[in-house]
């Protein structure tokens, strides 16, 4: 057990050092070694669950629900932090930020997201709360063996504790791990609003566009209304609820125009005033995991609205550079 402690503040220790550089390459680095401690720590905390299980198993009940331990054993991350959660080795709120953390280093390392602006702070914040986690790691017994090695980078932090001692020093290596982490500063509200900020400003902007540039004049809301009618039109839902609700008109541009007047679209009105009013609350957030959990919100709540303005926004960009193409004889 101490072998596996010691190897996780030494992965810590090690992110500290990419943190350190400033540079987003090296903060996807440490956004990846930091999930790495949280994972392992919370799988490890799963199988001393179990064992607690096993070795009350004659009593009336097990002392941990045995199907969100069965789950927590498994691949599933979110049945992970259930597990920790339901057994307060953290708090609701930290295990609320893990979650979202995790899907910021999924889409940094499955996808090749950037997260330009963002990416140093959520890693800052993700090192915080691995901190929590490998913290409240408290397995039934601490064991040591003559394999066992530990590098320099743990024994910074643990030096070369006694059997009896570890949970003494494993408390003192985390609180010092947090002390250095603290001193790379922390930014993230400033940043998530900062961020937010300018992805309204761009949706802003691209409907403005919308209105002002297209061929035929329209407004903010048929801007928006037509930039979810055209691709819904099209799609097997949109064709069924045309056919569910009696579409009266055969004709494309028909259609479309009765869906746009008749369909209950998720975006009805301009949302740009609303999202600054959000905005607002999160620059106004002193809490990091409130923060934290009104940003995701916001993103997630708007990703599929925000997609569908951004690409009838090129569509109209590229329909403008063929008409400038034809006028040029090209």
């Amino acid at each position: 057990m101490l072998q596996f402690v010691a190897d996780q503040v030494d992965q810590l220790d090690l992110a500290l050092d990419q943190l350190a550089v400033r540079d987003r390459n090296f903060d996807r680095f440490a956004m990846m070694l930091i999930d790495n401690v949280v994972e392992l720590t919370l799988h490890r905390h799963a199988r001393e669950k179990a064992r607690e299980n096993e070795m009350w198993r004659h009593d009336s009940s097990p002392k941990n629900d045995p199907k969100v331990v069965a789950a927590a054993l498994g691949q599933s991350f979110e049945a992970k932090v259930c597990l920790a959660r339901s057994t307060s080795m953290i708090p609701a709120e930290v295990a609320q930020s893990i979650q979202y953390l995790h899907a910021f280093r999924n889409t940094v390392y499955h996808q090749g997201r950037r997260h330009e602006g963002i990416l140093h702070s959520l890693a800052i914040f993700y090192f915080q709360n691995a901190c929590s986690v490998l913290e409240g790691f408290k397995p039934m017994w601490w064991s040591t063996g003559s394999r066992d090695r530990i590098s320099h980078r743990a024994i910074k932090y643990l030096g070369s504790p006694k059997l009896f001692e570890h949970r003494e020093v494993m408390a003192s290596a985390c609180t010092r791990l947090r002390q250095v982490g603290n001193s790379l500063g922390q930014t993230l509200i400033a940043d998530l609003q900062a961020d937010m900020n300018n992805t309204i400003e761009r949706v802003d902007e691209m409907i403005d566009f919308l209105t002002t540039e297209a061929p035929q004049t329209t407004s903010r809301k048929q801007a928006i209304i037509s930039a979810q009618a055209w691709p819904f039109a099209f799609s097997d839902d949109g064709k069924q609820w045309a056919r569910d609700n009696h579409c009266p008109t055969d004709t494309v541009g028909g259609y479309v125009d009765w869906l746009s007047a008749n369909y209950p679209w998720p975006v009805r009105a301009d949302p740009v005033s609303g999202w600054r009013k959000r905005l607002v609350s999160l620059k106004a957030e002193k809490d990091l995991n409130a923060a934290l959990k009104k940003y995701c919100d916001f993103m997630r709540q708007t990703e599929d609205f925000r997609s569908k303005i951004d690409e009838s926004a090129s569509q109209l960009d590229a329909y403008i550079q063929q008409q400038i193409d034809i006028a040029r004889g090209k």
